[in-house]
């Protein structure tokens, strides 16, 4: 069965809408008066035991069939709106609030079997489609990649050329099939319009399908069998060691299942060679902006997996997984089908990408297939057993159903809690105020990096050093040393010049000095940092070592780097900030206290006025000895230190040359300048910078609760200076235009605000960021992409959350500019910014501005 691309869009537009007769949904190709505008996921009794609806006057069956449907945390029963929840966490139960006609009812079943009749046709259309588009992908790239290989050119490498033709072009090509049997390369949209049929050029090793024990990887595993042939792919479960106990048991019932009916199919589980809570104590818990049990726990062990047997080398896959993009913002905007998203030797396809909940579980009523009975408990997605992205509410599930499972991770979180002083601990953990940080500088460890020179030498001391000082050299270039005692010298190829290092050895704690002399490339610092960083923090987690194409790298039982395998690609070190998850645990939070020793109260509890930006910009060269007005013990102190901060006047009070570029401005354009403040900011305030890269855009807090943040990340503070610092940043929030206009503090109520994107940032400040961003890491070129990677510090992105079509449009307008100040190259797939060598951030503002 083939279905036509028009067909296929309104596969996408399924409404839904009550079927009071059997008490389900029913899905409908048109919007109706009573349409649903979220899809509702089945409830059954085990939930509302949970809920204790039978001490309310309910009376339900022990039903193996759902008695009623919810819409986030409200609940319907044959289309009436019946109850809500709130309240519910980790420790305390969700309080119902039954609606006044909703007293004592007594439940029927939802009557899934004429339901699902009703639904017949449009069930069958999606899972049609779903099952010809996970048909035609394993085609296209197993079948057809056998028929290349049958030509007689066999030997040549399609996927290069293609890639070159592209890259020579500048527009995307494709490989192509004609009637004679030869293979032809052409433009993409060539082929499409010409009707050709287009090859994939990837080498792929292996097809698996991702097993989570979740209801859509389920869906997903169950369609690949009706797909594809058993033993042309492999199931893998993940199992991270914070496994739900239902999981578990459904991962072992759907293989003796699928065993049974397809012989041939291979199962196999993945797991790291440590324990999770090991890990715990090792770098800290995680948190919402350092999730590194992801990589560690699940991916590393998936793709460790997956190498070709008796090589390292990782192999080539294709991998099927149930994502759908109505699970959230994010991957909403995922394509169905993802090259290299999170690996460069993976392509990730999502057959159920435009399936919604309601379908996902009338499929599995269809098919009769298991349910997870974390589902039929209550939890909305069904995950890890503590997470920091789970909810309040699958969290008050797993407490009650799992108490014994998760009791470990509770003492980890209580543990952790103590140390850094919090006062109560049931509040911090229930309200999820542990989530909010990786807690590493917790753990007790003498490890420490000082970078104690940067020009003309890059000096770098690192003490109790995990690994030996040339364990990563090699993967930077080819190395050459010489040892003398204690003292090593060397020198190290890279991008075909040779650059001379020292070493000098400490002997006992395993500690040493690292001097690359005359270091002036900006790249190679970069990487050496993070060579540095995985020599210092290195506790083989495995995740570094599936980015290795070649199978050079190796980390157990210990870490080696065959140096004739190894290519130098970086992707070891490339493939997260600091090249090191563990090194970016374990130095985030130290780093932070460095920094802010000198800093964190020194605005005297005022914040930077607007008015203060306008009376001293209306005379800069003389204001200090105006009748300005501000109090001489207070205000100037404070309105100095923003100034300096906004690197508007310099260490004697002196109008900088930005100052002076930035007050011939201000009449005509000060939101310009208060862009470029803020940007100065982040930089140089130390509350401006933590705020920045704390605070997520469109995440709603209160300023006790960034007092809170600030005091667990930073237990040796006093409450008074943190809440001062607090104090000032909100009111230069308030009394700017940061706050409103830049869209850094909304206020919502009396008492929470949010911090949103900024979309109108001026093409000038996008110029000066780039400057800023590129002048701190020395280089002159940039990706779009590296601007939105998780864990930056500055950037565009960080500063003001502008998204990335916005941020591509201000691009386009500064590459087409007369007085151009970048090269933006943003088509056929690429995203390259080069900056000119000759302009800094200043200079660069000045050609844009004058």
């Amino acid at each position: 069965m083939y279905l036509c691309s028009d067909f296929k869009n309104r596969l996408r537009m399924f409404k839904m809408t009550w079927d009071r007769e059997t008490g389900g949904i029913k899905l409908n190709s048109r919007t109706e008066a009573d349409t649903l505008g979220v899809s509702p996921r089945p409830v059954f009794f085990e939930e509302l035991d949970l809920l204790k609806l039978s001490e309310l006057g309910w009376k339900y069956p022990k039903s193996k069939e759902p008695l009623l449907w919810a819409c986030n945390k409200q609940y319907f029963y044959r289309g009436q709106f019946v109850f809500e929840v709130k309240g519910a966490n980790i420790y305390d139960a969700a309080t119902v609030f039954l609606q006044p006609d909703a007293d004592n009812l007594n439940l029927k079943p939802v009557d899934v079997k004429t339901m699902l009749k009703k639904n017949k046709d449009e069930m069958f259309l999606i899972e049609s489609e779903a099952i010809e588009f996970i048909r035609d992908v394993y085609t296209q790239y197993s079948a057809a990649l056998k028929s290349v290989e049958n030509v007689s050119a066999n030997q040549i490498d399609f996927d290069s050329i293609v890639a070159e033709q592209t890259k020579r072009m500048k527009q995307q090509m494709a490989l192509v099939k004609e009637d004679c049997d030869s293979f032809d390369i052409m433009p993409l949209e060539t082929a499409k319009a010409g009707g050709k049929k287009i090859y994939q050029t990837t080498h792929i090793d292996k097809f698996i399908a991702s097993f989570s024990g979740g209801k859509d990887s389920q869906v997903l595993l169950d369609l690949c069998t009706r797909a594809i042939p058993p033993q042309e792919f492999e199931v893998i479960y993940s199992d991270t060691g914070y496994e739900l106990p239902p999981s578990l048991l459904l991962y072992k019932e759907v293989e003796d299942l699928y065993k049974n009916l397809y012989p041939e199919l291979k199962f196999s589980i993945a797991r790291n060679h440590e324990s999770v809570l090991n890990y715990w104590d090792k770098i800290g818990t995680p948190s919402d902006t350092h999730r590194w049990c992801c990589s560690i726990m699940k991916t590393a062990p998936l793709y460790r997996k997956l190498k070709i047997e008796g090589t390292n080398r990782q192999a080539r896959v294709l991998a099927f997984e149930g994502v759908r993009a109505e699970e959230s913002t994010r991957r909403s905007n995922y394509n169905r089908i993802g090259k290299g998203v999170k690996h460069s030797t993976v392509i990730n396809a999502r057959p159920i990408l435009n399936w919604n909940t309601t379908e996902i579980f009338l499929y599995l009523f269809k098919h009769k297939l298991s349910i997870n009975p974390a589902y039929r408990q209550g939890m909305t997605r069904v995950g890890c057993l503590i997470c920091p992205f789970s909810s309040e509410w699958n969290e008050n599930i797993a407490h009650n159903f799992y108490t014994k499972n998760l009791h470990p991770f509770i003492q980890r979180l209580e543990s952790t809690a103590s140390k850094a002083g919090v006062k109560d601990i049931d509040d911090y953990i229930k309200t999820g105020k542990w989530k909010r940080r990786a807690s590493g500088n917790l753990i007790d460890q003498k490890t420490k990096i000082t970078i104690k020179q940067s020009l003309p030498d890059f000096v770098v001391q690192v003490d109790n050093s995990k690994l030996p000082f040339d364990t990563w050299l090699n993967t930077l270039g080819e190395i050459v040393l010489y040892k003398q005692g204690d003292t090593i010298s060397g020198e190290l190829r890279f991008e075909k010049d040779i650059y001379p290092f020292g070493i000098q050895i400490k002997t006992g704690n395993n500690s040493f000095q690292f001097s690359l002399f005359n270091g002036s490339n900006g790249y190679l610092i970069r990487l050496l940092k993070r060579v540095l960083y995985k020599t210092a923090f290195c506790i083989s987690c495995e995740s570094c070592e599936v980015e290795c194409p070649t199978g050079a790298l190796s980390v157990l039982p210990k870490v080696t780097i065959d140096k004739l395998k190894c290519t130098h690609c970086h992707r070891c070190l490339d493939f997260h900030d600091k090249g090191c998850i563990a090194a970016e645990s374990l130095t985030q939070t130290i780093g932070n206290i460095m920094n802010a020793q000198t800093s964190i109260d020194r605005y005297k509890n005022f914040g930077l006025k607007e008015e203060w930006i306008s009376q001293y910009f209306a005379e800069p060269n003389n204001y200090w000895n105006s009748n300005h007005g501000l109090n001489p013990q207070y205000q100037i102190p404070s309105l100095r230190n923003w100034l300096k901060d906004a690197e508007i006047i310099d260490e004697k009070h002196q109008l900088t040359k930005l100052g002076k570029l930035l007050s011939d401005i201000y009449k005509d354009n000060s939101i310009l300048v208060w862009e470029i403040i803020w940007i100065n900011l982040i930089y140089n305030s130390f509350i401006a910078k933590w705020f920045a890269t704390h605070i997520s855009f469109g995440e709603a807090f209160t300023k006790s609760l960034l007092e809170e943040m600030i005091q667990t990340e930073f237990p040796v503070y006093k409450g008074k200076t943190i809440h001062n610092a607090v104090y000032q940043i909100t009111r230069t929030f308030k009394e700017s235009p940061i706050g409103d206009v830049l869209c850094q503090f909304i206020q919502e109520d009396k008492e929470v605000a949010k911090r949103y994107s900024f979309e109108d940032l001026s093409a000038e400040s996008i110029a000066y960021s780039l400057y800023k961003y590129a002048n701190e890491r020395k280089i002159n070129m940039l990706r779009v992409t590296d601007l939105y990677r998780n864990g930056n510090v500055s950037g565009v992105f960080v500063e003001f959350g502008i998204s990335k079509s916005c941020f591509e449009k201000q691009l386009r307008v500064l590459n087409s500019a007369i007085n151009r100040v970048l090269i933006a190259e943003l088509n056929t797939g690429l995203d390259h910014i080069t900056l000119r060598e000759d302009l800094d951030p200043i200079a660069a503002l000045t050609i844009l501005t004058t």
